[in-house]
């Protein structure tokens, strides 16, 4: 278990560190999960009334409403005398499984199985990438469940390739029956569209350095379920502005578009994102208040919010800061003393996850750690690299140095 720690000073330097690694060698519970952030907090000399927001992944044994880890923490917050912390699924996990409950069997199972027959054997693959090369293609690409990336890739490449490969299928004795029928390569090509369009949203999502509002209202999670509603109304009158794979097949075939398919399709994906990111519907007016402080209803702010944001929306000074400087810097430049409630509201909201970047440069680290060429490798000693590997907190040499003694002397 990886438990990361993001956190903002008084000065608004916002810091992620990775905090532990605790190993999980039996049962697998909320209670084992909560001893594991419980032993880590402690040795750190952590505050559990400082927890503002807990962002994770996981099933039951994480989120479950009595015994879960989520629970768990969120009691030991309030014994600590804090207020209850915000609970957050991780956001490139949650567009992950909205992208995965499309039922894409029909087009893509046909497709892996293709992709494996041709790459899976050498002299096949072999074959297949001699016979491109004469044409000025280039090869396919494979496809793994994990990556949902990988699958916006695979099925473009074969649309594109298609013509190539129902050769080459057809030499090899083992003709795609599908490459023949229109009905299934409008799906398919319907699919590589909002395949493209769902990981352009998966890659925005990704980066260092983001904040919470920017990903939710700013560009990517907002602004995707609207344009889902724009592509249904789109698609219901076969404009294909945003689905430029479905144009190019519209002009080689008169099999019409399958309308209610995809209609049905998007309407999934839709209330699907709206299930997913409830969580983050809860806390939209938290965030709106955060991201636009000067277009704030005063009625609907918290009791000890509202003296300060009518002295903040008042101030023609403080208003031009907002407009001419990062959201960092405007609330930087507040004055302490007149602005303390509005300081601690905004340091909670910064110190939220915006990105699981630290999170897949652990992953990143620990791959190329854990190698075939290491005899020995304990928890302890993964841990310490995987920090050092990850931390952006430079060690102080000297003070570390001066506190040891010098067990070889000079000559």
């Amino acid at each position: 278990m990886l438990l990361y720690i993001r956190g903002v000073n008084k000065s608004y330097e916002v810091h992620e560190e990775l905090l532990d690694m605790y190993s999980i060698h039996c049962t697998t519970t909320g209670r084992d999960i909560f001893k594991g952030v419980e032993m880590a907090i402690n040795q750190k000399n952590l505050r559990w009334k400082n927890l503002k927001c807990i962002t994770t992944v996981g099933g039951k044994n994480m989120s479950g409403k009595d015994k879960g880890a989520v629970a768990l923490v969120s009691k030991a917050v309030e014994n600590d005398g804090g207020s209850k912390p915000l609970v957050l699924h991780c956001i490139i996990h949650q567009q992950s499984l909205c992208g995965k409950c499309l039922d894409m069997s029909e087009v893509l199972k046909p497709v892996i199985s293709t992709v494996n027959f041709i790459r899976s054997f050498g002299l096949n693959h072999r074959q297949f990438r001699q016979f491109i090369e004469e044409i000025g293609e280039n090869d396919l690409p494979y496809h793994t469940a994990v990556r949902w990336l990988s699958c916006g890739k695979v099925l473009q490449r074969f649309f594109e390739l298609r013509a190539v490969i129902e050769i080459f299928l057809n030499v090899k004795h083992r003709p795609l029956t599908e490459l023949q029928n229109n009905a299934w390569l409008w799906k398919l090509a319907f699919y590589v569209d909002l395949t493209k369009h769902v990981n352009e949203l998966n890659l925005r999502l990704q980066g260092e350095n983001q904040h919470l509002h920017r990903i939710i209202h700013q560009t990517n999670i907002k602004s995707f379920r609207k344009k889902l509603i724009l592509f249904q109304s789109q698609l219901r009158s076969k404009c294909f502005s945003h689905f430029k794979t479905c144009e190019i097949f519209s002009h080689t075939t008169e099999t019409e578009f399958p309308i209610d398919f995809a209609i049905e399709t998007l309407s999934a994906l839709k209330i699907n994102f709206d299930t997913r990111f409830s969580d983050f519907d809860a806390i939209a007016n938290q965030i709106k208040i955060f991201q636009n402080p000067f277009d704030t209803d005063i009625e609907i702010l918290a009791p000890e919010l509202q003296m300060e944001m009518i002295d903040l929306q008042c101030s023609d000074i403080i208003k031009n800061k907002y407009q001419n400087s990062s959201l960092l810097e405007f609330y930087k430049s507040l004055p302490l003393t007149q602005f303390d409630n509005l300081h601690k509201f905004a340091h909670g909201l910064f110190s939220v996850f915006g990105t699981t970047y630290l999170c897949e440069k652990t992953f990143s680290k620990m791959k190329y750690t854990k190698n075939v060429y290491r005899s020995k490798l304990t928890d302890e000693h993964l841990k310490s690299l995987l920090i050092i590997g990850t931390s952006k907190i430079s060690p102080q040499l000297q003070t570390i140095v001066s506190g040891k003694s010098q067990l070889h002397k000079p000559h």
